[in-house]
């Protein structure tokens, strides 16, 4: 017995190699217990997200040219300084890289006084794959929210 388009080879032995299509459970509410066996259904392969979800910060304000260590709660970050900051128009920043669900950054000392909106970006340039020469610029993948940081005057 097998399942439809899981044989192989032909002329087994034994159903023994057959076992593994198969998932069983036992019937006890029966007078005698017995067992059914269905296929298994496939499973489909998923890649990981490369999206980064941005879930708060410790701190949303800080005073002009005032040293602002910033910690970042979230999910699908990424280790080797592909994972940023977008700190408004300001630009990217670079982070401390501690989990997939957390990250660090130093606020600029040199931007003004002002709102900028915060969003995690992911650089995806085939890092994870292996190495060859990298002759594309990378896909930027950004984080589909954004929490707004203020900066204030002294």
């Amino acid at each position: 017995m097998s399942c439809a388009g899981k044989g192989y080879g032909t002329n087994p032995q034994s159903n023994d190699y057959l076992t593994s299509q198969f998932f069983s459970s036992i019937v006890t509410t029966a007078v005698r217990p017995k067992t059914t066996r269905n296929c298994r259904k496939a499973t489909r392969a998923n890649y990981p997200s490369f999206t980064p979800v941005l879930y708060n910060l410790s701190t949303t304000t800080s005073i002009i040219a005032g040293y602002s260590l910033v910690y970042v709660h979230g999910s699908n970050f990424l280790p080797n300084g592909t994972t940023f900051i977008k700190f408004g128009n300001y630009g990217y920043i670079p982070v401390i890289y501690y989990t997939s669900f957390r990250l660090s950054f130093v606020v600029p000392l040199n931007v003004t006084a002002g709102d900028y909106k915060v969003q995690v970006v992911n650089v995806y340039n085939d890092n994870f794959s292996p190495q060859i020469n990298q002759s594309n610029p990378g896909n930027i993948n950004l984080s589909t929210n954004s929490i707004t940081y203020t900066i204030t005057e002294k």
